[in-house]
């Protein structure tokens, strides 16, 4: 077996294992993060032990039958290609050029790409192990883990693979206990179940079998889904979804400074709004991983562990105008040539549609659409290119341009819901602007009520101290303690007296009770409109992909360089 078909049988072997169970999970709608990961987590494993079980495992023969255009020519096709690299030069012409050895480029293409990816995977440890080294301690330990400090990082950050730390940002000091248990909560539970040394397996396994998008796939969910259950464990320690919502999306807003080091960072994850979304609309925690679970995913994981390491192809190519002879050769050479043949087949075919998860669309001075602040987009650039009234988008890895006028105007009616939600939107502020406005005028009477109140608990206090001087026998005393409470009784500046003050307390009590059921009603008025929110994001974040990849298919996008 050459090096070529080697990965090629490996890429082809690890994407039928992850894909039977990405599709397995999604069948069974499994929501718990911790048994989704666990999964992944199998798949990885899976996917790694293939170039060991292929040969270990029984061949578990799968009969393709090819059925041939020209029978006659199938022979003399597949021995041309086996014995391509004996006879490239052709005796007629001795002189000729030496055909261009693809096999070779190929491997050496590889060896750039993966050699690329494992350096920055060493150069992100060795950033870590520096990290590490460079940090402080805190003297504080949760749970047997060391907890260090840092100024280089701007969130939270475990390291390390065998003795992990907690590495916190300079400022930790500063923070309340509730976000530091939450923090603390979300790292712990990352080390309990080893995400460093599985996100450090995941990553090595893309770098060796790149050339497979399902490994990237695989390690995007392993770091999505373990962030995700450590969101749950910190929400389980606060029991506060709101405000563990505020402390990851100020993490989130800092990002995360630095170079990509091998570490399991807080504020990494893809999509902000989704993970910050996830946490206020959940409804239930995840339990963490059982015996149950795993043995589950064993039962159901070991058919496909064993299918794609053991299956073995074998074509059968059919002929009815040869003798068997010929069918018997071509059988025999077929999976050579059939292998050689299929990955330029996959590779040249053109993308015509893809996923589009960032766009803009410009229009006069005003934009809309879907962007990452982690991700930011030149928008001034792009006005200066392409003037007021265009389109922008990414579909992969590529960038266009939209100014087709039609288009354009596809995309403004599929934008129209959208519009009638941010004109609801607007109506709610207005709303909530007027709900301040009496919330400080209640204010403003508190503070009035509050004055008067220190007014009347200072007269009271005098009228004690008077009591208590006529009650002392040494007269002199007596006379010095009520000239003094005299003289204080007659500089306090009060208006009115306790039920003056209990009146006015009920009055702002009741302006209260008035603010609070406007707010109230407020309150209602968002939570109608975030469900509108919610159903018109789905309908038409579809409608533009579907615009957008139609624009691409018909060929009226421009691809930006």
């Amino acid at each position: 077996m050459t090096t070529i078909q080697f990965l090629a049988e490996w890429a082809l072997r690890s994407s039928i294992l992850i894909l039977s169970g990405a599709l397995l999970l999604r069948a069974l709608r499994v929501k718990n993060p911790a048994i989704r990961l666990a999964a992944w987590t199998a798949m990885l494993c899976g996917s790694l032990a293939i170039p060991v079980l292929t040969p270990a495992l029984p061949k578990m023969p799968v009969a393709v039958k090819v059925w041939p255009a020209r029978p006659a020519e199938t022979q003399p096709a597949v021995y041309s290609s086996a014995a391509a690299p004996e006879y490239s030069v052709s005796r007629q012409d001795p002189g000729g050029k030496r055909p261009f050895d693809w096999a070779r480029a190929v491997v050496a293409i590889y060896v750039l790409v993966a050699g690329g990816l494992l350096l920055r995977l060493g150069i992100g440890l060795a950033m870590s192990v520096r990290l590490r080294r460079s940090s402080r301690a805190t003297g504080r330990m949760a749970e047997g883990i060391e907890i260090r400090e840092s100024l280089r990082v701007a969130a939270p950050v475990t390291l390390g693979i065998t003795r992990c730390a907690i590495v916190l940002p300079g400022d930790w000091r500063e923070w309340d206990e509730a976000k530091l248990d939450a923090v603390l909560a979300h790292e712990r539970s990352h080390i309990r179940r080893h995400d460093p040394a599985v996100q450090l397996l995941s990553a090595l396994h893309r770098a060796l079998i790149w050339h497979s998008p399902l490994t990237w796939l695989l390690h995007r969910n392993i770091v999505r889904v373990a962030e995700e259950a450590s969101d749950d464990a910190a929400v389980a320690a606060t029991r506060d979804r709101a405000s563990y919502a505020e402390v990851l999306l100020d993490f989130m807003q800092r990002g995360v400074r630095g170079a990509r080091w091998q570490g399991v960072a807080m504020a990494r994850y893809g999509r902000p709004d989704e993970r910050i979304h996830r946490i206020l609309d959940g409804t239930s925690l995840s339990g963490g991983i059982t015996r149950w679970s795993i043995a589950a995913i064993l039962v159901l994981g070991s058919p496909l562990m064993y299918v794609a390491a053991a299956a073995r192809p074998q074509v059968l190519a059919v002929a009815n105008s040869e003798p068997a002879e010929a069918a018997a050769s071509a059988e025999a050479a077929a999976p050579q040539a059939a292998t050689a043949q299929s990955a330029p087949a996959r590779a040249t075919a053109p993308r015509q549609s893809g996923t589009i998860r960032r766009y803009l669309i410009f229009d006069g001075t005003s934009t809309s659409g879907s962007w990452d602040s982690n991700d930011p987009v030149d928008q001034n650039g792009l006005r200066e290119r392409f003037g007021r009234h265009f389109a922008w988008f990414r579909q992969g890895r590529n960038e266009y341009v939209v100014t087709d006028a039609g288009v354009l105007d596809e995309l403004h009616r599929a934008m129209e819901p959208q519009k009638e939600v941010n004109r609801m939107q607007d109506e709610v502020n207005q709303s909530q602007s007027v709900a301040n406005d009496l919330q400080s005028r209640v204010n403003a009477m508190q503070g009035e009520v509050n004055a008067l109140q220190e007014g009347v608990n200072r007269r009271q206090d005098i009228v004690n101290r008077i009591q208590s001087a006529a009650n002392n026998k040494d007269k002199d005393a007596m006379l010095r303690q009520l000239q003094a409470a005299i003289q204080e009784l007659q500089s306090a500046k009060t208006d009115g007296d306790q039920a003056s003050v209990n009146r006015r307390q009920a009055a702002v009590n009741a302006e209260q009770g008035k603010v609070n059921a406007e707010q109230d009603k407020v309150n209602g008025q968002q939570a109608k409109v975030n469900e509108q929110q919610r159903r018109v994001s789905a309908e038409y974040s579809g409608r533009i992909e579907e615009i957008l990849n139609s624009a691409v298919q018909r060929r009226l996008v421009q691809r930006l360089m």
